[in-house]
């Protein structure tokens, strides 16, 4: 009997050593979690905080006119030729990085070169600006390199896949934080307060693809009529693809003066 007990008692030791020790390592992986977490939000706060929100009094439409440059609605009509003067098809989306700076293009071509409509991806430095649209270096010998669906062996994707896709991380992408500018089109505004203001309904982009404002139009009187063209903050200020509303960081007194964005003073690269 005691030869049992003690093999019993070694028996149960050893359970409790394999307990404690599971139990140890447990708690070191809920730690760790937990300081990646802290870690991880630590960063998001540091972003949306680092990004010092300049004065609506300092905001001019003044340069934005003078420059000129291009709508964001205009380029997703935007007609695409190849290098020989042939369109080809049709920009359906742009890519910017977390800057706001265009990165690339999503153009749907190919329904000419009998082998079926693709979505491709085309950096920005290949785009180039024509009277009726734009040019881009892909042709039917070449167009498999641009191809933005190949990982995947699809020649083509439906428009309504291609709208649920939120980031493309092939080809273009500088990062993970790759967004298109359809991820902000059409949604609605909030001011900081919480205050409903309106929806954006365009972007203003520099020749060089820099973003120069989005465009919101006022949701009622009370909150101004007409358009009008704010710094857009993205990815600095917590914006993310994807959220619900777009948090307008200004209050309603900070906006009353600012003036209707006249699009007839914008200068377009294609006038």
């Amino acid at each position: 009997m005691t030869q049992v007990n003690v093999h019993q008692k070694t028996l149960i030791l050893l359970m409790c050593i394999s307990l404690f020790s599971l139990a140890t390592q447990v708690q070191a992986v809920e730690e760790e979690t937990q300081g990646s977490d802290r870690t991880n939000q630590f960063d998001m706060d540091t972003t949306s905080n680092d990004t010092n929100v300049r004065s609506i009094d300092e905001w001019s439409y003044a340069p934005i006119y003078e420059k000129g440059g291009f709508r964001a609605e205009k380029m997703l009509e935007a007609k695409v030729f190849g290098t020989q003067g042939a369109e080809i098809g049709d920009i359906k989306n742009i890519l910017l990085d977390q800057k706001n700076q265009i990165v690339g293009v999503i153009a749907e071509v190919g329904g000419m070169w009998d082998s079926g409509d693709r979505h491709i991806s085309v950096p920005w430095d290949e785009v180039v600006f024509s009277e009726n649209g734009v040019e881009i270096p892909v042709q039917q010998d070449n167009v498999e390199e641009y191809d933005i669906f190949r990982e995947f062996d699809e020649a083509y994707v439906s428009e309504q896949e291609l709208e649920r896709i939120k980031e493309v991380e092939e080809d273009v992408a500088l990062g993970p934080r790759t967004w298109k500018i359809t991820d902000v089109l059409h949604d609605y505004v909030r001011m900081k307060d919480g205050t409903d203001y309106g929806l954006i309904t365009d972007a203003l982009f520099a020749k060089d693809g820099v973003m120069q404002a989005i465009i919101i139009k006022p949701a009622n009187t009370e909150t101004g009529q007409g358009p009008r063209a704010y710094p857009f903050y993205g990815y600095p200020q917590g914006w993310r693809p994807g959220d619900r509303h777009y948090v307008l960081p200004f209050a309603r007194e900070d906006i009353e003066t600012l003036p209707v964005f006249e699009y007839e003073k914008y200068k377009s690269v294609w006038d």
